[in-house]
């Protein structure tokens, strides 16, 4: 055997690892999730019965059950090729996925004990239990596997994607700097650069015999070291020479990039669409759609409405404890800059005795003087925020969004944060992802606010109603909604 055809073989072996790491981690993801939801299932049915009739009932059935419940959590994933080592990579199971996937399989095995027949067996204190603890334990499993994923390439147990870099020195060497020097750990360990196979310079604008040379070596090289993809350093207007590197690498058995450069990798949902006859690259859709838009409005009104009869009551109990601490008016409004830039004036029940509304706005600070004693109250709560149902009821404002900012604070930070705009593409909310995960109260430094900025940014690409749904059980059950609340 040369020595060539031994490192084609010992390359395979790697990446048959590679491949078959990915067969396997899906694998054992899978499994563990019907061993889990079937423990959890079968736990909840043997002490609901013991408890309540003093025998440990059907825990075959209930195990049943909950594995056929954790099958159906995992098909969108699945259909989805999300079992994979780069899908972990990327954090595409974040407790919302989690919490849509879980609502959808339980929906599905609802759905089948009814068609079974077999519903009046399952008690509904078993099924309303394994519903909360069902979600719990998937999003333990998910976040233990993602970390076993993570420590496997940290170690070397698991192998990252063997990529290959081709296009000019300068441009693969610059590339292969962004891959080392960008991004998160998690996605920096999870790929490998094997190769970068140098494309002659002279001849990027008119490509010739040089290039025809540098492709037919770069595939000798990609068929001894078998990359699993392969990523193009070229300008998408350098057409002759992505099709003449596309023509020469299809032939093998690898993934094909053209590297989008470093604007469009701002984006996260890059697609390619097609505008009439024109093929475009997509970067950013429409924030909804009109369906969506209805849907959200129909839940906002719906919500609001609920929530205002429910809390009538208190609301006027905080109306009087702020006239008798300290007098003057009950509600505090200022002027905030909603959808696609439109001024409001927002409703806050008063918790100091200052109200700024102008061109300087100064941010509440922890042991702010400004700050009444219902209000350190009313904002440790947050329950300042109730008048806000009626900016929901008034189309200002929706339940769940980016929350919405003094103008004057608006626009110092969109010319200090890149992408600050973009939150102003949604309705802001009373409650939203940023804030249910602790990114609220004062930004004295521009970093707290990009991170809220991020936050935002990715409920407005991720949006659904389930989401909704989602942050507002977060909001009332989470005790990071309460971080930093001044």
């Amino acid at each position: 055997m040369s020595g060539r055809e031994r490192l084609a073989s010992q390359a395979y072996v790697d990446v048959s690892q590679f491949r078959m790491s990915n067969l396997a981690v899906g694998t054992i993801a899978i499994l563990l999730g019907c061993v889990a939801t079937a423990a959890v299932a079968s736990a909840i049915g043997i002490v609901y019965q013991y408890l309540a009739y003093g025998n440990v009932g059907r825990p075959g059935l209930q195990a049943a059950f909950g594995a056929a419940a954790g099958l159906f959590y995992a098909v969108p994933f699945l259909v989805r090729g999300e079992y994979t080592i780069p899908a972990y990579l990327a954090s595409g199971r974040r407790p919302q996925r989690i919490f849509m996937s879980w609502n959808a399989a339980f929906l599905a095995i609802l759905t089948l004990l009814f068609l079974t027949q077999t519903s009046t067996d399952m008690s509904r204190v078993i099924v309303a239990t394994f519903y909360i603890a069902g979600l719990m334990a998937m999003i333990a499993l998910e976040s233990g596997v993602r970390t076993s994923v993570i420590y496997g390439l940290r170690e070397g147990i698991l192998p990252p994607r063997r990529v290959m870099l081709i296009g000019t020195p300068a441009a693969t060497a610059a590339l292969a700097d962004r891959m080392r020097s960008t991004g998160s750990e998690t996605e920096r360990i999870g790929v490998r650069v094997v190769a970068l196979a140098p494309l002659p310079l002279n001849e990027m604008s008119h490509p010739g015999e040089g290039m025809t040379a540098a492709l037919e070596q770069a595939v000798v090289k990609a068929r001894a070291l078998l990359p699993d993809e392969v990523l193009i350093a070229a300008r998408l207007d350098d057409h002759s020479v992505v099709e003449r590197v596309v023509t020469a690498f299809e032939q093998l058995p690898v993934a094909i990039h053209l590297d989008a450069g470093e604007i469009v990798s701002r984006f996260n949902d890059v697609a390619l669409r097609r505008v009439g006859s024109a093929a475009t690259l997509s970067i950013a859709e429409l924030p909804l759609s009109p369906f969506q838009t209805l849907g959200k409005r129909a839940f906002d009104v719906a919500g609001a409405l609920v929530c205002i009869l429910f809390a009538a009551p208190f609301m006027a109990l905080i109306a009087l404890a702020i006239r008798i601490d300290t007098g003057g008016p009950v509600l505090f409004k200022q002027d905030r800059t909603g959808f696609n830039r439109r001024h409001f004036t927002i409703y806050k029940f008063r918790s100091m005795t200052s109200a700024d509304n102008g061109s300087v706005v100064e941010q509440a600070k922890k042991n702010d003087p400004r700050i009444t004693r219902v209000g350190a109250f009313l904002r440790r709560t947050n329950l300042d925020e109730l008048p806000q149902l009626f900016n929901v009821l008034k189309g200002d404002m929706s339940l769940v969004g980016p929350r919405p900012h003094a103008v004057a604070h608006d626009e110092d930070y969109e010319q200090r944060i890149l992408g600050y705009p973009r939150r102003l593409n949604m309705k802001p909310g009373i409650t939203g992802w940023a804030q249910v995960n602790g990114l609220r109260g004062e930004t004295d430094t521009v970093d707290k606010m990009r991170r809220r900025v991020e936050a935002d940014i990715y409920y407005i690409e991720n949006w659904s109603l389930m989401f909704d749904l989602y942050i507002m059980l977060l909001t009332v059950a989470s005790p990071k909604t309460f971080r930093n609340a001044r």
